[in-house]
């Protein structure tokens, strides 16, 4: 979901994530359009002023629902309320490769950690689903079969577990796979 009120800039941003594959809710320009969108939404930007209004409760409702979302604004000196600071809050002039990095952050350095309990698989993919939702979306353009291709990756992926290679991270053995598994059923995900 774009919220934006800035009609070339929340453009700008429908066109640019739509060719990635994205489905847009909106552009919105109100915090009640917003609302309309908000449990729709698999992903947001929210512009934090519309037309005067703050987008904070729009926001609260995305937190709940865990979806991810970033504050997106020309303004520094808003106060975000406190409990939804852990959230992003990108300035207008940030190009689009942040943007996305802040929806979906980039997967740690690869860099040795100093002896340390590892992180579990399971965290690993908790952490990658927002990324393997979206890459589901720009594979099969249908928001059911997306979720259901995410769901057979995960499936294969337990199956497999024996099989992964020592040298893949966890997002290059599960993108591969739902690469694969988007060959071989992708038609029979779409009913």
């Amino acid at each position: 979901m774009i919220a934006e009120d800035e009609w070339l800039l929340a453009s700008d941003l429908a066109t640019f994530f739509a060719d990635m594959g994205a489905i847009i809710l909106g552009p919105v320009a109100t915090v009640e359009q917003a609302g309309r969108h908000a449990k729709a939404a698999e992903a947001a930007i929210l512009d934090i002023d519309l037309h005067g209004r703050k987008i904070f409760p729009i926001a609260d409702e995305l937190m709940l629902r865990n979806v991810p979302f970033v504050f997106f604004s020309g303004y520094d000196d808003i106060a975000i309320p406190e409990h939804l600071r852990f959230a992003s809050s990108l300035s207008k002039s940030s190009n689009r490769a942040t943007l996305v990095d802040a929806l979906f952050p980039p997967e740690p350095s690869a860099e040795p950690a100093p002896v340390a309990q590892p992180v579990s698989a399971a965290e690993d993919v908790v952490a990658l689903l927002p990324k393997l939702r979206l890459t589901a979306r720009l594979l099969l353009d249908d928001a059911g079969a997306s979720d259901r291709l995410v769901e057979h990756t995960l499936e294969q992926a337990l199956e497999d577990i024996d099989k992964r290679p020592e040298d893949s991270s966890i997002a290059d053995w599960l993108n591969a796979i739902m690469r694969r598994v988007a060959q071989l059923r992708g038609a029979s995900l779409l009913h």
